[in-house]
């Protein structure tokens, strides 16, 4: 099947084969990119989901203190280490951009210059869209990753301010 569609897009003379093997490339990175951030969720939710059974903790008992302070202060120092990766992924993605914006420069000269068929801007646009699908599902895929870890950032926060009320409460009970 994927010769057949390979061999069509040639005859069509939209795809030589350099950029088919760049579209195969940037898929196969895609895939793996997709699993490590799969990953990498499943790492976040293991560490963080624990520190949550502190909610539950009975504040009638003195000796709970100790674990309500230690859930707070991992609560913080997974917040800065989730914060450290969204400016990682951030600049990544914003290198993704770039190369994206020249790629799709590449195709629109390509189109409008050497593809031998007169095509008007829509059209254009639905060609080059085609050419860099998997470049865009790359940007998607960080994003969707981006927006995981902020949401965490999120939980963990509000964790941080039900911890913080407990602690208070404890010290309203004399506890």
């Amino acid at each position: 099947m994927k010769l057949i569609i390979k061999k069509y897009y040639q005859i069509m003379n939209l795809y030589n084969q350099e950029e088919v093997d760049r579209i195969n490339k940037v898929k196969e990175t895609n895939d793996k990119l997709e699993e490590f951030f799969n990953g990498k969720r499943g790492e976040w939710n293991k560490t963080v989901e624990p520190l949550f059974k502190v909610l539950t903790v009975d504040l009638s008992n003195p000796s709970n203190s100790k674990e309500i302070l230690n859930a707070q202060s991992l609560a913080l120092t997974h917040r800065q280490q989730i914060n450290e990766q969204i400016n990682f992924f951030l600049n990544k993605r914003s290198k993704e951009t770039t190369k994206i914006k020249k790629l799709r420069q590449d195709k629109f000269v390509f189109y409008a210059t050497g593809f031998g068929i007169k095509t008007n801007l829509g059209e254009k646009g639905i060609l080059i869209d085609g050419h860099l699908a998997e470049n865009d599902r790359c940007i998607e895929l960080i994003e969707s990753y981006i927006e995981f870890l902020r949401d965490t950032v999120r939980n963990l926060e509000s964790l941080g301010f039900s911890i913080k009320n407990m602690i208070e409460l404890m010290n309203y009970l004399g506890r």
